[in-house]
């Protein structure tokens, strides 16, 4: 699994611990409910963090996420 930092065309993106622990259960397989009921969070607050995800690591779907950290 690739470093969950990630990497970006522009160089190293940083992820805030939150993020992370996102994106960790969401390459694992797991739904944006699931992941809200694991971290105790609101899907609302799931989605919000996915989103700025996506911006910093410049993609636009989470199969596209998930093949990033599953290379």
């Amino acid at each position: 699994m690739r470093s969950i930092s990630g990497i970006s065309s522009g160089g190293v993106v940083k992820l805030t611990p939150a993020e992370v622990e996102v994106v960790t259960l969401v390459a694992r397989g797991l739904t944006n409910k699931e992941v809200g009921q694991a971290l105790r969070k609101s899907d609302l607050t799931v989605k919000n963090q996915l989103t700025a995800v996506y911006r910093k690591l410049r993609v636009k779907r989470r199969l596209q996420l998930i093949a990033m950290f599953r290379a």
